[in-house]
């Protein structure tokens, strides 16, 4: 990890590919790389990384000669204004002007800003940004809203507990939520592809995302139900307290854990589902009627689950671990007589139930 760059490094006046600037306090007799510096490093291109914008190294009148927004050859740039362990803690206010002064070029394509407690300067709202795909905000704790550009195709926001609203974006295909407990609203995204939220308490349902293929879901307390997304071939749900159900979702594999209130998996069945994985639901006691392409199934601590009478034709592994109330004989009859029932020979090849110490494991 890079923690100190001593002073000169703008005397490099034709570089032209620098990932990470650090502004460094002095290091006994060393003076430390200060902002003023790369005023002289106008050629560089690619990725920049500007760091040690707090406690107290950057004056705002400094960081306006840099002209950051004239460097046309960048095309991502990170604002990071993390405090370390001896900074001292510098104003909203303060804060604001560096994040004025620092407006990155239209061209960018990336833009991070990490650890930023101010107020959105005015050139975040500016829709010049055309080329913008992928921005990223991380602990930014009074950002209410995001760069408003319609043509954002992957977005990151984490640690940012005042946002409240994700706007809708056309173009958007990959979208990840971490610890944003203020979010309300999320607009539509008809061209979303990727979707990951962990640890948000709001909002209750999810917005129309009818491209979406990969689902990670995780701690999202406030979730009552998972639509009908046709797209979907891969989803995770962890932890969800207040989720009951899960509608009929096309994906290829799914896994349900830890969600304690899920009465009901499928209100039907799911025809391309080839890999499900249930653990931990205390109420669930049945699966969908029908899984006609399941080939792998793992069901682990679910208390109330008491056997299968689910039509499973293509199966071929089963296991079973630490559901009291399920009767093995009845398993094996209702695996040996469903599994079968559509093809001209059992399927099954490895079935596996475990019951507190017991084991029985066995090759079909």
């Amino acid at each position: 990890k890079l923690e100190f760059v001593a002073e000169g490094l703008g005397k490099l006046t034709n570089l032209r590919t620098l990932h990470r600037f650090m502004v460094c306090d002095d290091k006994g007799k060393t003076r430390g790389c200060n902002i003023n510096e790369l005023k002289e490093l106008n050629k560089l291109k690619g990725e920049l990384s500007i760091g040690g914008l707090r406690g107290g190294r950057v004056k705002v009148i400094d960081t306006k000669n840099i002209h950051l927004k004239e460097r046309h050859e960048l095309i991502g740039v990170e604002l990071d204004f993390k405090v370390g362990d001896n900074d001292t803690v510098d104003s909203a206010s303060e804060e604001r002007g560096l994040l004025e002064a620092l407006e990155p070029p239209h061209c960018i394509k990336r833009l991070g800003i990490c650890g930023y407690k101010g107020d959105g300067p005015a050139w975040y709202l500016d829709t010049n940004y055309v080329e913008l795909r992928m921005p990223r905000l991380e602990c930014c704790p009074s950002r209410a809203t995001v760069i408003g550009i319609k043509t954002l195709e992957e977005l990151k926001v984490k640690y940012c507990p005042t946002l409240y609203e994700l706007p809708s974006m056309p173009l958007l295909k990959s979208l990840k939520i971490w610890e944003c407990d203020g979010l309300h609203t999320i607009g539509d995204l008809p061209a979303l592809e990727l979707l990951d939220v962990n640890r948000c308490k709001k909002p209750k349902t999810l917005a129309n995302m009818p491209s979406l293929k990969s689902l990670n879901i995780r701690k999202y307390d406030g979730l009552n139900t998972i639509g009908d997304w046709s797209a979907l071939k891969w989803s995770t749900v962890d932890e969800c307290e207040r989720l009951k159900t899960l509608v009929n979702m096309p994906a290829l594999e799914s896994e349900v854990k830890g969600c304690g209130r899920v009465e009901q998996v499928a209100d039907d069945h799911m025809p391309a589902l080839k890999v499900l994985w249930l653990s931990d639901l205390n109420i669930l006691k049945q699966l969908p009627t029908r899984l006609p392409s399941l080939e792998e199934l793992h069901v682990k601590h679910l208390p109330n689950w008491e056997s299968t009478f689910t039509t499973m034709p293509c199966l071929r592994r089963a296991f079973f671990n630490n559901c009291p109330k399920l009767q093995t004989e009845r398993l094996i009859y209702a695996l040996s007589e469903r599994v079968g029932h559509e093809c001209e020979a059992t399927q099954l090849q490895r079935l596996s139930v475990k019951v507190q110490m017991q084991t029985w494991d066995g090759n079909c």
